[in-house]
């Protein structure tokens, strides 16, 4: 099958590699649509991790094409997102839905087994979760990151009336305006450099749009509310950003950080101290978030097809990697495959 593959640091390519096969537990799905997330971005510029040749992709949808054996409560041609791992299942950490924490993870596309930028891919039948006839599957590829979104959202203390900044307009600070929207914040400011995106926040449901170099995203929201933000959503992931939502939230504020941030940081304690904050660190979803974003798709409590900009094939998937090294208008860029 052809695949779109991690060769080098900066260097991707599309090969044929063998068609993956369904052992005891688990699936092969033919792959719908896959998403290009930063976190991809970010490994083939790093190379962090992983081998020459690795399949990547892991914010994917599509049907079931084979079964192996002990798979229960699924039938071939089932349309399905996955959790882009296989977990034990049975750890403290499985059984609390935090399977991210479990010690026997192994992840999809990012080195550890083959993720999804491929015509099918091998899942564990643990990870699937079934989509709604409603919900497309250029929308079901957007169930990972919209759960990344509501896992940060999830961890304030969002109510009626609140104002709150979100820094960033990639696809993780739309997915965290999505929900913070949903979840009834009054006022949500999107702090912003690239001017292109601008039209998409406001498409979304941003409140205001803001470039920070020209204003001050509390101050929009203190316009609304009448008080500074209540909560700051940290989603770039580069230095300096968490100082930045710790002098813009208010005191007895909460920043919640969601963008992965590789380099050392530091932080001024003593701003903390004196408003008071909570600080909280959010780490990718659980498997009841992604049953959540099935649901809010289905219902139409959210839509997040606008952040789609972009749809390409698997081989142009190369290509896309190096244009998204620069600053543009895109968003979400979603590979499709023939269904």
């Amino acid at each position: 099958m052809k695949a779109a593959v991690f060769k080098k640091r900066d260097e991707m390519a599309v090969i044929d590699v063998p068609n993956p096969i369904a052992g005891a537990g688990e699936v092969v799905l033919k792959v719908h649509n896959c998403g290009i997330c930063g976190s991809d971005l970010h490994a083939v510029q790093y190379g962090i991790g992983m081998a020459a040749d690795t399949v990547m992709g892991h914010e994917f949808c599509g049907e079931i094409h084979a079964m192996g054996p002990d798979v229960n409560g699924y039938q071939l041609g089932d349309r399905v997102t996955s959790l882009p791992y296989f977990a034990c299942g049975v750890c403290a950490w499985c059984q609390r839905d935090d399977a991210m924490h479990c010690s026997r993870l192994r992840s999809l596309g990012l080195g550890q087994l083959p993720g999804a930028y491929a015509e099918f891919v091998a899942c564990s039948a643990a990870s699937l979760l079934k989509l709604p006839a409603n919900v497309s599957s250029r929308a079901g590829a957007l169930v990972e990151p919209l759960s990344v979104g509501l896992h940060g959202v999830n961890h304030a203390s969002i109510e009626p009336g609140m104002g709150v900044v979100v820094m960033g307009a990639g696809p993780i600070g739309l997915s965290t305006l999505i929900w913070a929207k949903a979840k009834g914040a009054s006022a949500v400011v999107v702090s912003e450099l690239a001017p292109g995106r601008t039209e998409l926040a406001m498409k979304l449901g941003a409140s205001a749009v803001v470039n920070p170099t020209e204003s001050d995203p509390a101050d929009a929201v203190k316009s609304i509310t009448g008080r500074a933000p209540d909560v700051v959503f940290e989603c770039i992931g580069v230095k300096s950003t968490l100082g930045a939502a710790i002098g813009m939230v208010g005191r007895h504020g909460q920043v919640v950080v969601i963008g992965v941030c590789l380099e050392s940081d530091s932080i001024f304690p003593l701003t903390c101290v004196m408003k008071e904050l909570q600080i909280n660190f959010a780490l990718a979803y659980t498997r009841s978030e992604f049953q959540e974003t099935i649901d809010a798709l289905a219902n139409g409590t959210i839509d997040a097809t606008p952040m789609i900009t972009d749809v390409i094939n698997v081989d142009e998937v190369p290509a896309m990697f190096t244009e998204l090294k620069r600053p543009g208008t895109r968003a979400k860029v979603m590979v499709e495959f023939p269904h």
